[in-house]
């Protein structure tokens, strides 16, 4: 998972876990140290810091997904363990997700959800060569350096099949003001903007990108 980290003057800490330990600058610890990042996750997950999000849904964006999609391949990056992210039996043809951390994947790998794979590699780097009708960032672009999220945009638009889609969910829509002007002006054609407000938080923002990869 990359959610759930907090930017503090361009640095990140998280609840306990930024109490425990030194906080870092993002971009040095996604840079130079992938794999210190990727311990970092996993930590978190031990601590049971992310719990929480399981007991959510995502109902706004599956909401959406259904209506911009008819039983889609979707990928899921930054996916945690994906237990909340609750998508109706037969309404997906294959779902596959991608996280940094291998102890959310090992549970979202228990969770057992009919027709999916997951994968332990850090989003901001990862590559494939299938393709898909939706991706999902949920949580995910700010926690990414901002310099990268239109490159970051460009690049996965290119594992989209034709008229694939991307939904982008910030949770809090005044603190991920800018990550939302980066994606507003990334090129790609805006086909919705949605506002929402889950489990009592702050106002969020779901985005839904045409995937046409922009010139």
């Amino acid at each position: 998972m990359t959610s759930g980290v907090r930017h503090v003057s361009g640095r990140i800490t998280s609840g306990v876990f930024g109490r425990i330990t030194s906080v870092a600058p993002v971009n040095t610890v996604r840079s130079r140290f992938p794999r210190f990042n990727a311990a970092i996750w996993d930590m978190q997950y031990r601590l049971r810091m992310w719990d929480y999000l399981d007991r959510g849904t995502s109902t706004d964006l599956i909401g959406l997904l259904e209506r911009y999609t008819a039983n889609p391949r979707i990928l899921d990056l930054g996916c945690g363990t994906s237990i909340n992210l609750q998508l109706a039996s037969g309404g997906y043809r294959y779902y596959h997700g991608v996280d940094i951390s291998m102890k959310a994947i090992r549970a979202a790998r228990k969770h057992a959800r009919a027709n999916s794979s997951f994968e332990v590699a850090d989003v901001l780097g990862y590559q494939t060569a299938e393709r898909y009708d939706a991706i999902l960032l949920r949580d995910v672009l700010s926690c990414l350096p901002e310099e990268e999220i239109t490159e970051f945009l460009r690049r996965i638009g290119g594992f989209l099949n034709p008229g694939g889609k991307i939904f982008i969910r910030s949770w809090d829509k005044s603190a991920c003001a800018e990550v939302i002007r980066l994606v507003l002006e990334s090129g790609f054609p805006v086909l919705e903007e949605q506002a929402g407000r889950a489990n009592g938080g702050p106002e969020s923002s779901i985005i839904v990108l045409q995937g046409a990869r922009p010139s």
